[in-house]
């Protein structure tokens, strides 16, 4: 189960932090694979304990800091959601706190961690609605749902990310609108 960061201690909020940087900074001239728990500590300056301590393997890092990425947007969106917050800007919200973590998403890309990615938003998504009614359609719509922003944002960054989340937002509709429209 996912501890949301202001519940965990300072100390290991220090070194979460410190691992997570390590990995970030190993990755950029190693291949995923290549990187090893030993060379994370290392690089990070904490015991082999302390990573244990708070995370499960290397892959558990990156799942971490995609679900307080994902953490952080859903409490963007519920802190607009009082203001009559549309769907509309839900995805757009989704998409400015996105453009906050292109860097790490784009090495993440380089390196050809794609599924890694992929795993960690259906992850995150379900960590944050686990509370929600479990039905099939649910389960299908989720699915859908997470597919499309992971791709239309993966498809964004390939293409220079030259539209504003707010333009991207309008187009994932126009397009949701035309396949409505096909019969």
């Amino acid at each position: 189960m996912y501890q949301i960061k202001t519940r965990k201690n300072k100390t290991n909020l220090f070194v979460r932090d410190c691992i997570t940087k390590a990995l970030f900074q190993l990755l950029k001239n190693n291949e995923f694979e290549d990187i090893s728990v030993s060379d994370i500590i290392k690089r990070a300056g904490v015991s082999r304990m302390g990573f244990y301590r708070n995370f499960s393997s290397k892959e558990n890092v990156v799942e971490e800091y995609i679900l307080d990425i994902f953490v952080e947007t859903v409490e963007d969106i519920k802190s607009k959601r009082n203001l009559n917050f549309a769907i509309k800007n839900i995805i757009s919200t989704s998409l400015e706190n996105f453009v906050k973590y292109v860097d790490i998403i784009e090495l993440f890309l380089d390196k050809k961690l794609d599924n890694l990615l992929y795993n960690c938003y259906c992850r995150a998504y379900y960590t944050l609605n686990q509370d929600r009614t479990k039905s099939r359609i649910h389960e299908y719509s989720s699915q859908m749902f997470i597919g499309e922003l992971f791709n239309l944002e993966m498809c964004w960054i390939r293409n220079g990310m030259k539209e504003t989340p707010e333009q991207l937002t309008k187009i994932y509709f126009k397009i949701l609108k035309l396949r409505s429209e096909i019969k």
